[in-house]
């Protein structure tokens, strides 16, 4: 099994739109090539790991996905896993989170990130029910149970109305109760950093890894970086610091310049 090391950067492939999304093109060996471009880009600065989304096919629907879309992701998670000997993970908006498992098993993957693991929210494409209990279920099914599940609690892009009584260390502790492998934290919004006291207060009452889902910059990523065990990026490698923008070497390099400083002074410290 692939080991996520201590700190680690978990790079965003922001797959192109995909089958049946409004903005879909019809040529999926552009979506693919996009995907590997960036991988490769991702493989030279030594990322530890690789994460997929379907990020462009705005706007999100709850599932069942369109059968060619998935058809295609999988096509994507196969490709990019015969190209890089890390950890990839995957998440499919919106909490398509079986069929995100069920490709990571079929791709030989290694996690998955989930929305909406427990409680409910309401996200862009309506309300979103926990899925702990049947995504477990699944995964003992697929006799896939290394595949790690990294949940999403106060996810961005979402009322929590509905959770208004319960605070995000609650929902930690009621997924570290479902048998969640970690938790990810996020701000508000994509490329918006989360709370910093939020996070301690997460990484003081949680037993589970914490990673930061959003907002990390070349610029910000010295504060953040003792607060989380892991950091999932992908808009400030593109251009302008855009969700859905070209990756930009010069962004890519200058983030990971200011990353390995800082895994390379704590493991100094260490020794």
């Amino acid at each position: 099994m692939r080991t996520l090391p201590d700190k680690f950067l978990g790079a965003m492939i922001a797959v192109l739109p995909l089958p049946g999304a409004p903005r879909y093109d019809g040529n999926d060996e552009r979506i693919v090539a996009q995907a590997l471009s960036d991988l490769r880009h991702y493989n030279e600065v030594g990322a530890d790991a690789i994460v997929l989304e379907n990020s462009h096919d705005l706007p999100y629907v709850k599932p069942p996905l369109p059968a060619e879309a998935v058809a295609t992701m999988l096509r994507v998670a196969r490709a990019v896993r015969s190209r890089f000997a890390g950890p990839i993970g995957i998440q499919l908006l919106e909490a398509a989170n079986e069929t995100a498992l069920e490709i990571a098993h079929q791709a030989d993957l290694d996690f998955a990130r989930v929305e909406g693991y427990v409680f409910a929210h309401v996200g862009g494409a309506g309300v979103i029910e926990g899925c702990a209990g049947k995504l477990l279920r699944k995964r003992k099914e697929l006799g896939c149970e290394h595949i790690k599940v990294f949940g999403d609690v106060k996810k961005k892009h979402c009322s929590h109305s509905l959770t208004g009584d319960l605070d995000i260390v609650d929902e930690v502790k009621q997924a570290e109760f479902f048998l969640v492998d970690g938790v990810i934290v996020t701000g508000a919004r994509t490329a918006e950093p989360p709370s910093a006291l939020e996070l301690r207060r997460v990484k003081k009452h949680g037993h589970v890894p914490v990673l930061i889902g959003s907002g990390m910059t070349a610029e910000n990523i010295k504060t953040y970086f003792p607060l989380a065990d892991g950091f999932i990026v992908g808009s400030t490698f593109r251009e302008s610091g855009k969700f859905l923008g070209l990756l930009e070497r010069k962004r890519l390099d200058g983030f990971m310049k200011v990353f390995r400083g800082l895994r390379g002074k704590r493991r100094g410290s260490s020794s």
